[in-house]
């Protein structure tokens, strides 16, 4: 699945001119929790409510620091300028990778020097909700294979033999076996008969839920 896919689009912006407080009330205004800097048409950094937060638990009760008092600050002053994005033609995977490991709330997505949109990660956990097909109604099942397509080819024709719609599927590997696990999501109410199915064909089902 594509970024593209799975942006906010033609986000909203800030410039590195307006004041903390205006881009705290775009922040409010439109329930975001990050805001895109541009300036001359092109991305300079972004500010996150975390930034917010901390420049007024810094700033004490006043509001300012002291060299600031009687002034706004800017949000040039406090944006992050070492700003990582990625194209709408990026995969998610990219996504989930780049910011879990340097634990970016979200990344702006740039088309050329063009801002485009932005990805975050409520974004990623709604691709995997769909993806994982997670809000329907149905029976998951995690079931222990060998590492080849044959077994997972007989799971398929063993479920399909049983009327039985496969919603979503995905196929991990079991490190400590040598095998995979396939994780499915059946569109079935008929839990008990799918296992019992699946068991005599001596398939081994390590999890499930759902179950009436």
């Amino acid at each position: 699945m594509l970024v593209g896919r799975r942006m906010t689009k033609d986000p909203k912006t800030v410039s590195p001119e307006e004041t903390l407080t205006e881009a705290a009330d775009i922040m409010r205004g439109g329930g975001i929790n990050h805001l895109p800097v541009v300036a001359g048409g092109k991305l300079v950094g972004i500010i996150s409510d975390t930034d917010l937060r901390n420049v007024s638990l810094a700033s004490g009760p006043g509001g300012a620091a002291p060299e600031h008092k009687g002034q706004p600050r800017l949000v040039r002053e406090v944006m992050k300028t070492d700003v990582w994005s990625l194209t709408p033609e990026d995969s998610l995977e990219d996504a989930l990778l780049i910011i879990r490991r340097r634990k970016f709330g979200a990344l702006p997505i740039l088309s050329g020097d063009r801002l485009v949109g932005i990805i975050t990660k409520i974004d990623l956990l709604n691709a995997v909700i769909d993806v994982l097909n997670l809000e329907e109604v149905g029976l998951r099942i995690e079931v222990s294979l060998p590492h080849d397509l044959k077994g997972f080819e007989e799971l398929i024709s063993t479920l399909d033999g049983l009327k039985t719609n496969v919603s979503s599927c995905i196929i991990t590997p079991e490190k400590e076996e040598g095998g995979m696990k396939a994780l499915l999501r059946l569109d079935t109410i008929e839990g008990p008969k799918v296992l019992s199915a699946l068991r005599a064909k001596r398939f081994t089902v390590t999890g499930t839920s759902g179950l009436p």
